[in-house]
């Protein structure tokens, strides 16, 4: 029997559709999760999916996720261009704060996937490698702990992932 990705991002507290947009961008969540497994089975290192597709399959209540972060390594991501090839994929827009050694969005999922290969962010004028610490695995697919997403979040200081931070800290 193979595991179905979809029966992992039921919310602990059974809250599938909640939200006024959940109910539709739900299974396109879970689609696009099981692509990215079957991708995953190939990868050399560590790996994780991280924002609001992670926050959403460690239970926390997303209002929307409108593509897949997929942070792993420059050698692996390296490997999913080539194997991708076919589906269009678009470099990202120039940032002062954000960077990878390999960057591809890829629309060959409901959702897009976005694949961050040596991704490094700038923190007090340097700039770091964002590799979590943990790996807490969601069927065949793995996320940062809650509290380590919420300090990944808290860190990138954006707007749009205030409501997700808030999100994740209600499960505590």
């Amino acid at each position: 029997m193979t595991e179905n990705i979809s029966d992992d991002i039921l919310t602990p507290q059974g809250k599938f559709a909640a939200g006024a947009g959940a109910a539709r961008w739900r299974p396109r969540l879970a689609e696009t999760l099981e692509k990215i497994a079957e991708a995953a089975a190939q990868f050399d290192d560590e790996w994780w999916v991280i924002g609001s597709a992670a926050a959403a399959l460690v239970g926390a209540e997303i209002l929307e996720a409108r593509d897949v972060d997929l942070l792993l390594s420059a050698r692996d991501a390296r490997a999913l261009v080539k194997r991708w090839a076919d589906a269009a994929a678009t470099p990202p827009a120039p940032s002062d704060r954000f960077r990878s050694a390999v960057f591809a969005r890829f629309d060959c999922a409901p959702l897009p996937i976005e694949a961050f290969g040596g991704f490094e962010m700038k923190l007090r004028g340097d700039w770091r490698e964002v590799r979590p610490l943990t790996r807490v695995a969601h069927g065949k697919i793995f996320t940062p702990s809650i509290a380590e997403q919420i300090a990944l979040l808290e860190a990138m200081g954006r707007e749009k992932d205030r409501p997700r931070v808030e999100a994740l800290r209600a499960l505590f």
